[in-house]
């Protein structure tokens, strides 16, 4: 239970302080405290699934019903958290596994980001010249703002994640 909590409430305030300041010191220390409870959960052998139960099982109530309406994720932050600890927990099962013999979790549409990041941070890259460089082999790409954005925050929970993990 505490797990779960420290868990609800990292990412609260993680998600909060984006929202609020943008990516800045304060959201990125958040951002560290949620891969902490995060690698913590994973260390207790929590699998990817039974932590996402067990999260929605302790969501916080009140006994007042529009409160705990405002109080509830919404399907999307449900989603990005989900996707954040699954970031870890992809990130861990390479620079780390609990289990030599047991194979990684996989996600097709996040196998190549942890390789890649994982593989770039091993010839010495940082987030901002991994960043720079994806920039200029890709000539600005064709993503949106959006889903650069989304992937700069991606690439930088799982950089985040190796520094706390090694």
């Amino acid at each position: 239970m505490a797990l779960t909590n420290d868990l609800e409430l990292t990412f609260r305030k993680a998600w909060l302080l984006l929202y609020a300041q943008g990516v800045g010191e304060g959201y990125i220390n958040a951002l560290r405290q949620f891969i902490k409870a995060a690698i913590a959960a994973y260390e207790s052998g929590y699998s990817l699934e039974a932590l996402n139960l067990e999260l929605l099982a302790d969501q916080k109530v009140t006994g007042d019903e529009t409160l705990d309406e405002m109080l509830r994720l919404t399907e999307e932050e449900l989603q990005i958290r989900t996707n954040w600890l699954k970031l870890v927990f992809m990130t861990l099962d390479r620079a780390r596994p609990r289990d030599p013999e047991a194979p990684p979790l996989t996600d097709d549409g996040l196998d190549n980001l942890v390789n890649g990041v994982i593989d770039s941070q091993q010839r010495g890259y940082t987030l901002e010249s991994l960043k720079l460089e994806i920039v200029l082999e890709t000539g600005g790409s064709d993503r949106t703002p959006g889903e650069t954005a989304i992937l700069s925050q991606w690439m930088r929970l799982v950089f985040l994640t190796l520094e706390q993990a090694l």
